[in-house]
């Protein structure tokens, strides 16, 4: 069932002023859809084999080859260490980055955490029906090759890059950019030269983090039909949230940014503030501003900054304020800081979870939900600060 987090008429304003009447109702008319009626059907057809979807059994056995990408050092638990697997021809879509054998079967290992079953493939496939052409949806449920080949571009050998939601910077940079250095490593071991394929129509965020992790221009297709297919179809797995991937990042990454932090008057303590956001804004925002003035912090706006310059800001941060969202994604260039995350009524820990892994200190507050939105209790808010400064 819906909440009112996820749901309202505010909510909604906003999206349509962001991306306009009829792409507004459509992002409604899915979220709708996949909270509601459309999961359990899907999740059925995907019962009686309508979908076929490959379990890693299964993406192991057709892989060639198939290489671990791992340290002997590492623990991973009960999970699998990350792979790269050459599962030989087949076909990507790319709104969704659902990557399929040429009979159709859906490989899902570059999309989905290990342990998560087939929910978000469900999820994609109610995605792909609402953002991609009718006939390619039904193509792709009655496993029809001839109409998928008749839009499909070519290439030889291809790894899709494309996030679970094209749009979020977590998504890319925490769940897409880590299967990089996987890919990497295939690359070396196989002699391969893949080609990475990622969103046509990608903001520009994604196309800075690719310069600053040097991947040349020639190693990347910028989509442009809405299928691929490729004769050698490469699917790295599903990063695990691991030290050694964020190191990656890191340490490729700071070394190209080079930027005068006057430029963008960073601070020590830092206030994310997400007043232009289309959902979980501060409605009390300036009485949050005036409160941690008192301690040296600084209002951002992270979408009206560059990669570099956000990178700059969190890797010179003491103290980081900001409610949950994709803001606090680069909370992995913190050096010895503490994250505070503000909560409304939809309480999530995947930032919990990255701070945990980076080794920074993490704080959170729940505050009072607003429909979409929160209000921040000003005195609770500086006693944390207080006790963390």
């Amino acid at each position: 069932m819906w909440s009112p987090t996820e749901f309202s008429y505010r909510k909604f304003a906003r999206k349509v002023d962001h991306v306009g009447h009829w792409n507004g109702i459509k992002f409604s008319a899915e979220l709708l859809s996949r909270k509601t009626v459309l999961s359990p059907v899907v999740d059925r057809l995907c019962d009686r084999g309508t979908f076929d979807i490959a379990s890693q059994a299964t993406l192991h056995a057709i892989a060639d080859p198939l290489l671990s990408v791992t340290e002997e050092t590492m623990s991973y638990g009960a999970l699998a260490a990350p792979f790269v697997a050459n599962t030989g021809p087949g076909y990507v879509f790319t709104e969704t980055g659902l990557a399929t054998t040429p009979d159709g079967t859906i490989l899902n290992e570059t999309l989905f955490p290990q342990d998560r079953g087939r929910r978000f493939v469900v999820a994609k496939l109610i995605w792909q029906l609402f953002f991609e052409s009718a006939d390619l949806t039904t193509a792709l449920v009655r496993k029809d090759v001839t109409t998928v080949d008749s839009r499909a571009k070519s290439l030889e050998v291809l790894a899709p890059l494309i996030p679970r939601y094209s749009d979020n910077y977590y998504h890319w940079l925490i769940e897409t950019v880590p299967t990089i250095r996987y890919l990497r490593a295939f690359e070396v071991q196989t002699g391969l030269d893949v080609i990475y394929l990622v969103p046509g129509d990608a903001p520009s965020w994604l196309e800075e983090t690719l310069e600053l992790l040097e991947i040349p221009d020639e190693k990347i297709e910028w989509a442009s039909s809405p299928v691929y297919y490729a004769d050698q179809l490469v699917l790295p797995s599903f990063p695990l949230q691991i030290r050694q991937d964020y190191d990656w990042i890191i340490e490729t990454v700071l070394d190209n940014v080079h930027l005068d932090t006057n430029r963008i008057d960073a601070g020590n303590n830092v206030y994310i503030s997400r007043s232009k956001a289309i959902e979980r804004r501060v409605i009390n925002d300036k009485e949050v501003v005036e409160t941690l003035s008192k301690y040296g912090f600084k209002r951002y706006h992270l979408e009206n900054l560059s990669v570099s310059e956000n990178i700059k800001l969190f890797n010179e941060a003491d103290v980081i304020v900001g409610a949950h969202g994709a803001g606090l994604t680069d909370l992995i260039y913190c050096d010895d800081a503490t994250v505070v995350e503000l909560f409304g009524s939809m309480i999530k820990n995947p930032y919990k979870r990255l701070a945990e892994v980076v080794g920074i200190r993490y704080k959170s507050i729940e505050c009072q939900p607003r429909a979409t939105d929160i209000y921040v209790n000003p005195n609770v808010l500086e006693e944390v600060v207080k006790n963390n400064l």
